[in-house]
C-alpha cells in the first residue's frame, strides 16, 4: 500500500488512529472513504497513462530505442578479464640458470 507502513511499529501505529481520531473524531470513517477513493483514482490514472504510452507506437519505439541504448552503454562498460602473461622462453630461463652456476675458468686455490 504505502511503502512506509510497514516499517511502522505496534506503537506507531497506535499513536497515528489516537490522532486520528483527535482531528477527524465521528468523521473519521468518510475521511478513511475519500482517502481510499482518492488512492483508487490515481492507481486508475496511473495505469492509463501506461497503456496510453504503450498504445503509441512512436513512444514505444522511443522507449526501445532507450532500452537498447542502455544495455549497449553496460556492455561497453564491462572489462573483459586480464589475459595471464605469458611464460618466458625456456632459452631465456637455461642462460640464466648457467649465469648463475661458477665457471670452469676460475682459478683454484
Amino acid at each position: 500500500m504505502i511503502a512506509f507502513l510497514p516499517t511502522l511499529g505496534f506503537g506507531e501505529m497506535v499513536v497515528l488512529v489516537a490522532i486520528g481520531i483527535l482531528l477527524f473524531g465521528r468523521n473519521l470513517p468518510d475521511v478513511g472513504r475519500q482517502i481510499g477513493r482518492t488512492v483508487a483514482q490515481l492507481k486508475r490514472g496511473m495505469q492509463e497513462f501506461k497503456d496510453q504510452m504503450n498504445r503509441d507506437e512512436s513512444l514505444r519505439d522511443l522507449r526501445d530505442t532507450v532500452r537498447d541504448t542502455r544495455n549497449e552503454i553496460a556492455r561497453a562498460g564491462t572489462v573483459p578479464p586480464a589475459a595471464p602473461a605469458p611464460a618466458p622462453p625456456a632459452e631465456q630461463t637455461d642462460a640464466k640458470q648457467s649465469d648463475r652456476q661458477p665457471s670452469d675458468n676460475q682459478p683454484s686455490d
